[in-house]
């Protein structure tokens, strides 16, 4: 068996900009400080957990809380919520994905995982208030580490408990950040990139890319190149 891993903020929801805005005023209010600049370029540990870790450290000199990383995921939550009774319409997901989720499922021999660097709730909200149903697909967050390739790591593990599977043969990763495709190769992944960020920033082409899922039928086609590397 083959496993598939996806990405969210960016590859599955449109969440990358609304996201930074969001954990920017989240800490800030937690810390009484002005908005923080939460892109994730300028963190070393591109997850929930890893910015806000590092954004209370740069701020207030001083190793962050328990209590104070838990107040900043619940103030983030509450925004959440809030933006979407307010605009539901910044909630949506990146186009073709749901119906490239719903091949993927009916797939032979194809294992499916999510690795993010989301906390565990924050991911579930972004995810259904877009419309995609995840029900049944393994999934290691920012819960679960606050380090990206650690992340991904216990996304595998977390899939081979699920399919009773001792080990997969290969694995690919679908995710939209330059990180994203670093952390693949480093693990020996396929990849398949989406959306803007990775052309803009790679020095050179990625051998499997997309703007997003609506050519499913080239994205399926990627999916199967990538798991042959």
């Amino acid at each position: 068996m083959n496993l598939v891993m996806l990405d969210i903020d960016g590859t599955l929801t449109q969440s990358y900009d609304y996201d930074k805005e969001i954990f920017g005023l989240a800490i800030a209010e937690v810390l009484g400080c002005p908005p923080v600049d939460a892109d994730l370029n300028g963190y070393v540990d591109k997850t929930s957990t890893g910015v806000t870790q590092d954004a209370i450290r740069c701020i207030t000199g001083k190793s962050p809380t328990t209590e104070q990383i838990e107040e900043v995921k619940r103030n983030v939550q509450g925004r959440l919520e809030r933006m979407y009774q307010e605009s539901p319409g910044r909630f949506a997901e990146v186009p073709g994905a749901r119906l490239f989720l719903e091949r993927l499922r009916s797939l032979d021999g194809e294992g499916i995982a999510i690795a993010t660097g989301c906390w565990h709730n924050e991911a579930l909200f972004k995810l259904q208030a877009s419309g995609l149903a995840v029900d049944g697909i393994p999934m290691a967050t920012s819960d679960d580490d606050k380090n990206r390739t650690r992340i991904m790591q216990m996304a595998v593990d977390k899939a081979r408990n699920f399919y009773s599977c001792s080990s997969f043969e290969r694995v690919a990763y679908i995710g939209d950040g330059p990180w994203d495709y670093q952390e693949a190769r480093s693990l020996g992944y396929g990849f398949i990139g989406i959306g803007p960020r990775l052309q803009a920033t790679q020095d050179s082409p990625i051998d499997h890319w997309h703007s997003d899922f609506r050519d499913l039928e080239a994205v399926l086609a990627s999916v199967s190149a990538a798991l042959r590397h």
